[in-house]
């Protein structure tokens, strides 16, 4: 199992039948990116909870508007104050 978070988060993309072939950060998780709806969000988020990572209700709805290098940097950070 890989222990990298983007990795991690690549893997998930991807069994989500999501084209990573061509992600980089500057890739928008949401509009003119991977277009992900708040139910692949929810689905990415829950595969951080194995790391104790974890995102309110409140925080998804922000989620999509960030890129993919934003959204890596904020669960790293999240991951190091556990």
């Amino acid at each position: 199992m890989p222990t990298d978070l983007r990795e991690v988060m690549v893997d998930a993309l991807r069994s989500m039948h999501f084209e990573v072939d061509a992600l980089t950060d500057e890739t928008p998780l949401g509009d003119g990116g991977l277009e992900l709806e708040s139910l692949s969000l929810a689905e990415l988020v829950m595969q951080l909870d194995e790391f104790g990572i974890e995102f309110s209700d409140d925080e998804m709805e922000t989620l999509s508007t960030m890129t993919f290098g934003q959204f890596a940097e904020e669960a790293a950070r999240r991951k190091s104050e556990k």
